[in-house]
């Protein structure tokens, strides 16, 4: 049943997922429909939600049926183009059961219309004040919302403020370039990404302020030392695969305590599906694990 259910989820996301990620089909429809598709994505039962504005940044605050035991900021993916708190809640309302964790979803500013360093001041500002507020603060994010959240962290570590107390990151993006073999190798079994998708998204992004490999906004060539313990999932399908190993390797020579996990036979974001695989589940399960186990040693 299991194997079927991975098979059947694999195969709609190759059908109505990745034919809209391309550079022809306008940004606004690309929203439209990924905020349609978070349908399919239910979220946990049993998790109520709150608006506010923390540096100024407009979020969505999820909290479990009993009283949180700690906080997680978590950073949205989309490529810098598309989702919102909304488009997420599926990974976010879980990671609030399963770590029994306030989470707070900035809605950052996208780009074309906010190009860097729009989404990295927004980050900055929300995680600054939610720690401020709430005492030790974990940070978390999904693919592009993964590479932010490093660059937030690498961010709140060089301006001397307060760092999270663990990184979270699900199948992040933090090499622009998209240099990694497996952007090639695995370009056919990816049943999300599109390699034109990605180049035209970092154009958006990066809005000719420089090179895709340029540590500002990849992440994986800039400074680690300092990064607090960090745990980094990966499906083995994906095209970012490599980029994780790279990051992981990166992270662990810089004495950063660093662990990477990949999912065999599964794709970009896997997460997003908790409600429905056992094994999306068992990866949100496990981030809650890691926290506990960062919390502890802390």
């Amino acid at each position: 049943m299991k194997p079927m259910r991975e098979a059947l989820t694999k195969n709609a996301l190759r059908l109505l997922f990745k034919p809209v990620m391309r550079p022809e089909v306008p940004i606004g429809v690309q929203r439209a429909w990924v905020q349609a598709l978070t349908l399919i994505n239910l979220p946990a039962p049993g998790i109520d939600s709150e608006y506010g504005l923390f540096g100024g940044v407009p979020c969505e605050i999820l909290l479990p049926k009993q009283a949180p035991r700690r906080t997680i900021v978590f950073l949205h993916g989309g490529a810098y183009v598309l989702g919102s708190p909304a488009t997420h809640r599926a990974i976010t309302s879980f990671l609030a059961a399963d770590a029994q964790a306030r989470v707070i979803v900035p809605d950052y500013r996208l780009a074309p219309e906010h190009p860097w360093p729009a989404a990295l001041e927004d980050a900055v500002a929300t995680f600054k004040e939610v720690s401020a507020r709430f005492g030790p603060t974990a940070l978390s994010g999904d693919s592009a919302g993964g590479g932010l959240a490093l660059s937030c962290a690498q961010a709140l570590r060089d301006q001397g403020a307060q760092l999270p107390e663990a990184l979270l990151l699900i199948s992040p993006w933090a090499d622009m370039s998209n240099s990694q073999p497996s952007h090639v190798e695995r370009a056919q079994r990816e049943p999300m990404l599109r390699g034109d998708w990605s180049r035209f998204s970092m154009k958006a992004f990066v809005n000719g302020q420089g090179a895709p490999e340029d540590p500002r906004w990849s992440p994986l060539f800039a400074e680690m030392r300092g990064l607090p313990p960090t745990r980094i999932h990966v499906g083995s399908e994906e095209i970012l695969h490599d980029d994780a190993v790279a990051l992981e390797a990166a992270m662990r020579n810089a004495g950063v305590t660093a662990s990477l996990r990949v999912f065999d036979g599964l794709w970009h974001d896997f997460h997003m599906h908790a409600r429905l695989l056992p094994r999306a589940r068992e990866g949100v399960q496990d981030l809650a694990a890691f926290l506990d186990e960062a919390a502890s040693t802390a």
